[in-house]
């Protein structure tokens, strides 16, 4: 059997077993510590709900259910794109002084973004009919003057704003149209070509039904499948001798997709249904647009899905061209396929390089945790506390930086207390006695500042234990659903 005779009954192989959307789930034993467990669930499969939507088949396959309101969704971004959104600039001006004739003028020195329209297509479920409105937007607040509705900003986030709708009564905003502006101030010429328009449908408690949610978990399972197949055979640099796919399953893969959109408070205590639920939906609205528009504002610009900041994309194409990613890091970010392959090569680029920096305490049933972890906090920081700490790498060490800088605090003091001491005292044996006891306290104080320095080195921020135990909290989801 020839490589595409082989690559063909393998993935025969998974559409029958899974379905046409379905998730190659690969079995992966994950022992790692983190934060106040002994142990990290594994993940051996996961289970989606079954939609009570219907289904058909062609050439004997299941086809994926669209629940109707995504075909009502789909008319109101339609009815949205014919809509044109106004906006306004503002000039600001500087007073110059002429050198000669002393006159005093305004000129203007540059432009403010001040006021843009925002479309909105809103579901009267009385009617079932979808109207449209316009607003407009300054700042983060909105107004609708429109007197058919009544809708009011609850939180203002870009195209993801969330609403309430009190006229029409009941109503849910199907999709938005919004004015995307990079910059929003400086010259009219640069604030006028960083516009464009976006259409998203942004999330609500109204769209939160099982239908749709099945509907997201199909479409991101079908995405990973996906990369899966065109990462096919491709080696791994984390393991040897194994790709990229046995190093890392799949299902991996998309619990750190997961984890990467939810929010840590969230799932750490114990809502991660609910989180997982919001990004369901919001994939199964808006398909290979969501997170298109998302930019973190945390100072690093991290775009799309997989959340790469550009310098890291940019090595990882030069890095990985049998892999064929989008050069362009805007556009790569926007695709869902080549972002999660991205994020799937980076995850074993990392693991790879904490292998080679930690060989003797690096576990190969463990690079995924470390790949995580390097996701997060990088590789060096990772590697260290491999060296350092062994299978309690990735353990919260706080409470222990904690007690160890009060013990500095205190030989501090007790050093600090006896030089005053010796200082005072003209008795020799007393003085004696004294440097001994300074002696040891500074030999107390060297040993701690020691201990303290390595640990602090080695040990993983808090961010990233919270992080991987964020990831396991959402692994240990889909192993209980598969169980129920």
């Amino acid at each position: 059997m020839n490589k595409n005779q082989k690559l063909l009954s393998i993935l025969l192989t998974v559409i029958a077993n899974l379905g046409f959307a379905g998730l190659a789930l690969a079995n992966n034993a994950v022992t790692t510590a983190a934060a106040s467990t002994s142990t990290a669930p594994s993940l051996s499969a996961t289970t989606t709900p079954t939609s009570t939507s219907t289904q058909s088949t062609v050439s004997g396959l299941r086809e994926p259910s669209v629940p109707p309101i995504i075909t009502q969704i789909s008319q109101a971004k339609n009815l949205l794109a014919n809509i044109t959104l106004n906006h306004a600039l503002e000039p600001v001006y500087r007073t110059t002084k002429n050198k000669k004739t002393g006159k005093v003028t305004k000129v203007i020195s540059k432009y403010n973004l001040t006021d843009k329209d925002i479309a909105l297509a809103v579901l009267d479920p009385a009617t079932n009919n979808v109207i449209t409105t316009v607003g407009r937007l300054n700042g983060t607040s909105m107004v609708f003057p429109d007197p058919a509705v009544s809708i009011k900003l609850i939180n203002f986030n870009g195209v993801n704003s969330r609403f309430e709708v009190d006229k029409p009564v009941n109503g849910t905003i199907l999709a938005l149209k919004y004015l995307i502006s990079n910059p929003d101030t400086g010259s009219k010429a640069a604030i006028e070509k960083g516009l464009y328009p976006a259409v998203y449908v942004p999330y609500s408690s109204n769209l939160n039904t099982p239908d749709v949610i099945t509907f997201g978990q199909n479409y991101l399972n079908g995405v990973i499948n996906t990369v899966a197949q065109q990462l096919y055979g491709l080696p791994s640099s984390a393991i040897p001798g194994d790709t990229i796919t046995q190093a890392v399953p799949p299902a991996m893969i998309k619990a750190l997709v997961y984890a990467e959109h939810s929010d840590t408070s969230s799932i750490l205590n114990g809502n991660v249904q609910g989180s997982l639920d919001q990004m369901n939906i919001l994939l199964a609205l808006n398909g290979p647009d969501t997170y298109k528009y998302s930019v973190s504002n945390d100072g690093y610009a991290s775009r799309g899905i997989a959340q790469f900041v550009k310098s890291t994309y940019d090595s990882l194409v030069k890095r990985h061209p049998e892999a064929f990613l989008n050069p362009n890091y805007v556009a790569g970010m926007q695709d869902h396929v080549n972002s999660i392959k991205a994020m799937y090569l980076l995850l074993d680029d990392y693991a790879g390089d904490v292998r080679i920096r930690a060989s003797q305490g690096f576990v190969a049933a463990r690079v995924f945790d470390y790949g995580a972890a390097s996701y997060n906090g990088g590789t060096t920081r990772v590697a260290k506390a491999v060296n350092a700490f062994g299978d309690a790498w990735n353990q919260d060490r706080s409470a222990q930086i904690n007690a160890l800088s009060g013990q500095i605090s205190n030989f501090k003091s007790q050093i600090t207390n006896l030089k005053a001491k010796i200082k005072k005292t003209a008795v020799k044996k007393t003085k004696a006695e004294l440097q001994a006891q300074l002696a040891k306290a500074e030999a107390n104080l060297s040993s701690d500042n020691s201990q303290l320095a390595t640990m602090q080195a080695a040990s993983l921020k808090n961010a990233t234990v919270n992080y991987l135990a964020k990831i396991y909290k959402v692994i240990q989801y889909f192993n209980d659903q598969q169980t129920t």
